[in-house]
């Protein structure tokens, strides 16, 4: 085999298993975490039952590459965040919104990264083995919330950082099991411009 057909065969896996761990975010995102298996997820990618199996050793490898897909989508977000922050130019509304376009399901409705993080923290006490996975989305968020939070002034931001994740979990929560029309997102934002008020009162 050429080293040009053999770097043609390794893209065509590498597409394959990407489509396989973004069809079992899919899954997860609809479905629930339970109802991951191989047949599923190679279903929803549509690729025959066998291809599933031919990528990730079992069904938690494949969860954890999912969760893995999560915290890399939550990596892009951070860095945007902090590119931002680090140049002074984010004010009160801006700060509120960015951090709430980390997590929150408010911000996209449809997105499945959202229902995957917080089936993830549910499994966690079930399936032990993906705390370190789910434990660094957690660790990436409130990191970043905190640099944002000091980039904006607030000189100790470890309490108002987990103030604000906390707002922003519950409402997410809330949201995924009880959607109202439009979402909370004024609403939520509006305890979070409170909670920043708190830290740094406006002039």
């Amino acid at each position: 085999m050429t080293e040009e057909r053999r770097k043609t065969r390794y893209a065509r896996g590498q597409e394959r298993r990407d489509a396989l761990v973004d069809a079992a975010i899919g899954v997860i995102g609809t479905r629930g975490l339970e109802r991951v298996s191989f047949r599923s997820v190679a279903d929803a990618a549509g690729f025959p039952p066998s291809t599933t199996s031919y990528f990730f050793g079992s069904v938690g490898e494949l969860i954890d590459a999912a969760i893995t897909r999560i915290a890399e989508n939550v990596t892009a977000k951070v860095t945007a965040l902090l590119d931002v922050a680090h140049t002074g130019g984010l004010t009160r509304d801006d700060l509120a919104d960015a951090i709430m376009d980390l997590v929150s399901l408010l911000s996209s409705p449809e997105d499945d990264d959202s229902l995957v993080q917080f089936e993830a923290y549910l499994a966690v006490r079930r399936r032990p083995e993906l705390a370190d996975s789910v434990h660094r989305i957690m660790r990436m968020i409130e990191e970043a919330a905190e640099a944002a939070l000091g980039a904006f002034g607030i000189a100790e931001p470890q309490l108002p950082a987990r103030h604000f994740l906390a707002l922003i979990d519950g409402y997410t929560l809330h949201e995924i099991a009880r959607p109202t029309p439009g979402g909370n997102r004024a609403e939520l934002k509006d305890a979070l411009l409170r909670v920043l008020d708190s830290y740094v009162p406006r002039a």
